[in-house]
């Protein structure tokens, strides 16, 4: 029979493990649903868009209508930083810096892919982003100016093109994927060009309502193009179906031309981001882009559908880039 200091012992060594067991289950209930609450309280304060853009173009007027709408549905309120430089990469590097705790987005359009190739040193590469919605894509239009102009129809266009080989100049800002698009376009149509460069889509646009050049390829959600109907003419589109802000604009493909291009808008993260804070932005996202104010937004301006899934981005951009790097060393232009 235990003795009377045995019974103190077990009681005591008895008591310090039901004291360890309750500390151990008290850490338990107090670090998970902690850690739960965490998740579920995402976002506790302000997020940011960075649009590597500056502002006035469309992808500011965008990325604003989107803050205002995503401020809403998340419950905080959503900024929009523009950081333009380098051909968008200044700003892609600022978010690819920043912590991937889901406050830090990038707006970013089909220059997140060209870029990787354009550049020795862009400073991220694909792999580092994942999309968190894709808002629409526009394809590119072909405008030549009434201003003296030749040019009434793109099958008048491209007749005197072939006639007068290196007559034609065409406005451009620089951008690798509008060269690109023209290199294909004209090996599509069988005509060459000069290509002059402005800094900026307005001012390229600007040049063909002046007369200073013969066309420009703008994307569809250009303000110019719409807002002066009495100095442009719109001859054609890269899409593969006409558009329906522009009805009555053949398709070059329905021209004879095989060219599909369009350019995108989409938000992207860290890739790194935890997974909890991605589910939770991209079904934000996905209730603003599926409410009819947001849907009513990018229709005004001019921005179609996404064709696509979130899903697919990562094999889209992969295939850009190397359609991209494929034509880029075509033309004999070389990562700077």
């Amino acid at each position: 029979m235990p003795t009377p200091a045995t019974r103190r012992h077990v009681s005591s060594r008895w008591g310090r493990l039901l004291g360890a067991m309750s500390l151990a289950a008290a850490l338990v209930a107090f670090t998970l649903p902690g850690q739960a609450r965490a998740a579920d309280a995402y976002p506790t304060r302000p997020l940011k868009i960075v649009v590597p853009f500056s502002p006035g173009a469309i992808t500011d007027a965008t990325s604003r209508i989107l803050a205002t709408e995503l401020t809403k549905v998340i419950g905080q309120s959503v900024l929009v930083e523009n950081r333009p430089g380098g051909g968008t990469v200044i700003g892609t590097q600022a978010v690819k810096n920043a912590p991937a705790d889901g406050y830090t987005i990038l707006f970013q359009l089909s220059s997140l892919a060209t870029n990787v190739y354009l550049l020795k040193q862009p400073g991220y590469t694909l792999a580092d982003f994942s999309a968190v919605a894709m808002l629409g894509q526009a394809g590119y239009v072909l405008v030549a100016g009434k201003k003296d102009s030749k040019f009434p129809t793109i099958q008048e266009l491209i007749a005197f093109g072939k006639a007068h080989p290196g007559a034609l100049n065409a406005s451009g800002t620089a951008d690798g994927a509008a060269t690109v698009i023209g290199s294909k376009l004209k090996r599509a149509t069988g005509v060459d060009w000069a290509l002059i460069n402005y800094k900026g889509g307005a001012e390229a646009v600007q040049a063909v309502m002046s007369g200073d050049v013969d066309f420009s390829l703008p994307t569809q959600a250009a303000p110019l193009i719409y807002a002066n109907p009495d100095r442009l003419r719109i001859l054609a589109v890269t899409s593969k179906k006409r558009l329906d802000f522009l009805p009555d604009v053949p398709t070059f493909i329905e021209l004879g031309h095989p060219i599909d291009e369009q350019t995108w808008f989409g938000l992207f993260v860290r890739s790194d981001t935890p997974p909890d804070v991605l589910a939770k932005l991209r079904s934000s996202l996905a209730e603003v882009l599926n409410s009819a104010t947001m849907k009513e937004q990018l229709r005004k301006l001019r921005i179609s559908p996404y064709e696509g899934t979130l899903e697919g981005v990562p094999a889209r951009l992969k295939q850009e880039l190397e359609d991209f790097t494929q034509e880029a060393r075509k033309l004999g232009i070389e990562p700077q």
